[in-house]
């Protein structure tokens, strides 16, 4: 659903997740490339071509067709090493500073508000400390998450392509046994994964599903990047955190424009 939002900067570009009202939680996603067609100028649009695989590049406020990052922004911006990393940072902080202007507070202006960070590294809204958000990134989309009743949320965006091997290789572990599975999951979730398989259960789709949730839970618990994904697991829709079950959390996974999978959780 998209945005009703008065200005033509952001019609037809944030897009809506359907979810309970009761929750108080809002989700917003946004395809890159669009943002950078419809916001920013189009001598810089060019400048962006391929952001993916370019170096850094300096921006100014007037890259941009509405003024929505402050100085500080600017600075910071300026200071990360990929184009990818800077594009990335942008457009969370477009998607998250129309959410705050749509759902909590119409009169503010977007430069005004600045999203800091606590000592653990999850984000926080320096005017509306209370209100929880969470933000996330991959490939051509950002997406966030907005919380104004008081729950702790987190929430994770990939790809759903992921192949992990041939069918004829699957229904053992060591068909899992690649850099990235060691990387991501422990044994344990490596063989529940494989039984999956075995059982006619599994696909790439429900190996990005766990991983979503586990990069969603470290957001949601404030750790992000501060806590090894090993200490989380996803057993049987279960989350394990240092071997214990978590209890009192809730998990939702969406497919966003049928190549795209978020998780969310909250508690």
């Amino acid at each position: 659903m998209n945005l009703n939002i008065n200005t033509e900067y952001t019609t037809n570009i944030l897009k809506q997740l359907q979810l309970s009202q009761e929750l108080g939680i809002t989700i917003n996603y946004m395809e890159i490339p669009i943002f950078i067609k419809r916001v920013v100028i189009e001598k810089t649009e060019q400048r962006l071509s391929g952001f993916a695989t370019k170096r850094n590049s300096k921006f100014d406020f007037d890259d941009f067709k509405i003024k929505f990052l402050c100085q500080h922004e600017i600075d910071c911006v300026n200071n990360y090493k990929s184009m990818k990393k800077q594009i990335e940072w942008i457009s969370g902080r477009f998607v998250v500073k129309n959410m705050v202007k749509q759902l909590v507070e119409p009169s503010i202006e977007l430069s005004d508000l600045q999203i800091v960070y606590r000592e653990e590294g999850s984000p926080f809204l320096d005017k509306f400390p209370s209100i929880n958000i969470s933000i996330t990134h991959s490939g051509n989309y950002v997406a966030a998450a907005l919380c104004s009743t008081g729950k702790k949320i987190g929430i994770d965006i990939e790809k759903r392509d992921y192949k992990p091997a041939k069918s004829s290789e699957l229904g053992s572990s060591e068909s899992f046994s690649n850099s990235f599975m060691k990387i991501a999951f422990t044994q344990r979730e490596i063989d529940s994964i494989a039984l999956k398989y075995k059982q006619g259960e599994g696909d790439g789709a429900e190996i990005m599903r766990r991983w979503t949730i586990k990069e969603a839970f470290l957001k949601y618990i404030g750790r992000g990047f501060n806590e090894k994904l090993k200490a989380v697991e996803v057993l049987d829709d279960k989350i394990l955190y240092n071997g214990q079950e978590v209890s009192n959390i809730m998990i939702n996974s969406f497919n966003i424009d049928n190549n795209y999978l978020l998780s969310l959780i909250y508690g």
